[in-house]
This record gives C-alpha cells, sequence and structure tokens, in this order.
C-alpha cells in the first residue's frame, strides 16, 4: 500500500480537571527549598550537601514559556512535604489509570472520525511512561471500549507519540490492520517538582489518533 494512502481521520484530547500556575508552583518550591536547607544545615555548612536556591515564576516563563499546567492530582504536588501528585495504586483487577484517561480520549477520538469500535483493527498505546507493565493498557482499553483485533503497549520516552504513529503507518501499510487508535497518555508529574526542571515540562495529558487507509 502507497504510504499517502494513510492518514489521520479523527483527534482526541484528555485534559485534567486540575491546573497550577507557575505563581502557585514556586510558591511551594520556595517554601520545601527553605525547609530543606533548615533540615540539612549541618551538612549544607560542611558540604556534603549544596545548599538549595529560591526559584520565581518570572525564570520558569522565562525557561519554558509556560505560565501554567495540568495535572492529574493538586493538593499533593503543592504540598511543600510531598510536591508530587499523590497517585493511588489500583488492583491489577481495576482499569488502570491510564486506560481510564485514555478511553475518554479515544472515544472523543472516534467521535471526532466518525467510526464505531468496529471499524478498529488495532490499538497501540505508547508512552514516556507505563503506570505498570500487566495487563497491558491496549489491552484494557480494548476491552471497555469494545475493540477486536490486536492491541501492545510501547515505552519510548519522548518519542513515544511519533514511534506510535510510525508503527500504526507500518501496520497499515503492511496490511495488518485497515484502521488503528493510536493512544498517547502521558502523567509525568508524577516526577518530583523538588527538581526545577520538572517545573519547566510536567504536565498530563492524553492524545488520541486515529490512522486509517483509504
Amino acid at each position: 500500500m502507497r504510504m499517502n494512502n494513510i492518514y489521520i481521520s479523527g483527534t482526541g484530547l484528555w485534559i485534567p480537571p486540575h491546573g497550577i500556575t507557575n505563581d502557585e508552583l514556586m510558591a511551594s518550591y520556595n517554601a520545601f527549598v527553605e525547609k530543606f536547607n533548615t533540615e540539612n544545615a549541618k551538612e549544607i555548612a560542611a558540604g556534603s550537601i549544596d545548599e538549595l536556591s529560591p526559584s520565581s515564576s518570572e525564570f520558569v516563563e522565562k525557561a519554558s514559556g509556560i505560565k501554567h499546567r495540568y495535572v492529574i492530582e493538586k493538593d499533593h504536588s503543592l504540598d511543600p512535604n510531598f510536591m508530587r501528585p499523590l497517585i493511588p495504586a489500583r488492583d491489577i483487577d481495576e482499569l488502570s489509570l491510564l486506560a481510564e484517561i485514555g478511553v475518554m480520549a479515544g472515544k472523543d477520538a472516534m467521535k471526532n472520525a466518525g467510526v464505531s469500535p468496529d471499524d478498529i483493527d488495532a490499538v497501540i498505546v505508547s508512552t514516556s511512561n507505563l503506570q505498570r507493565a500487566y495487563p497491558a493498557i491496549a489491552i484494557e482499553i480494548q476491552n471497555e471500549i469494545g475493540i477486536d483485533g490486536y492491541g501492545y503497549d510501547m515505552m519510548v520516552a519522548c518519542s513515544s507519540t511519533t514511534f506510535g504513529i510510525s508503527n500504526a503507518m507500518a501496520d497499515i501499510a503492511a496490511g495488518k490492520a485497515g484502521t488503528i487508535l493510536v493512544i498517547n497518555p502521558e502523567i509525568t508529574t508524577a516526577v518530583s517538582y523538588t527538581h526545577l526542571r520538572a517545573h519547566e515540562t510536567r504536565e498530563d495529558r492524553v492524545w488520541r489518533r486515529l490512522r486509517e487507509k483509504k
């Protein structure tokens, strides 16, 4: 099959319900810095630990252009004693969080593409950080939406979106499938906000794309 006959027929998006501004995040981070430096004053004075420096909203915006980010859980992300979201573990028999948010965005993409579960031949989940290795997130989403065919997960760091699309194109070109739901769920705020670079980049979201042949 010619590759130019393969196209994206619809997209979907899930956005978390909570948002954090730079001012909110810097207030929490600077409180954490003060607490850290106080608790480690002896080690800092001895030179065995580096003193942390406070930051500012202006620095984050200048370094990244970001003024606001969406997060899966806000209270613990802004707690100076925690500085990351609290995401309760789920039993293996329960729908995983990545699958749950993936289903919402997946249905959005299907609606925009005008397709039903019967039209989809495969589900590819590609992400930078899988919440758990088993069961496969793609299989969970298939079961929830009612999609037959095959499904698998990929973990490809920052290139997860492009690798997922590339694999879908290759599978369609090889005749393995006609329509594939590509899913890119990311819960990146699980990385602690005590790391300054996390202030610039960490946000939670899910993208969904339906790739089809003409």
